[in-house]
């Protein structure tokens, strides 16, 4: 008996919990987004006109573009690009459950 009194109060607490947990992750989605974009914003074009017809470059600059800052900020928008997917699923996991 004790055991179904206990699986109420869980169910009932979870089921609570969900608007809350969906303000937050919303709120997250908002903040990554935001920080997506300025994070596009700060790169360059990688077009580089007719030039890049021609065949890749062998330099030094292009072994070595992921240490750049170019490289990091391609690298941080992959991953803020993630965060907010994985975000978006847990946001829609939640709202399925809650309203179900």
């Amino acid at each position: 008996m004790n055991m179904g009194i206990f699986q109420l109060l869980v169910a009932n607490w979870i089921s609570t919990s969900f608007p809350i947990i969906q303000i937050i992750l919303v709120a997250l989605i908002a903040l990554c987004a935001i920080a997506l974009i300025v994070l596009v914003f700060c790169q360059e074009s990688n077009s580089n006109g007719l030039g890049s017809l021609g065949g890749a470059e062998n330099s030094f600059y292009s072994q070595n573009k992921g240490n750049s800052l170019e490289g990091r900020l391609k690298k941080w928008t992959y991953i803020l690009a993630g965060i907010i997917f994985v975000l978006t699923v847990l946001y829609f996991i939640s709202f399925t459950i809650y309203h179900g």
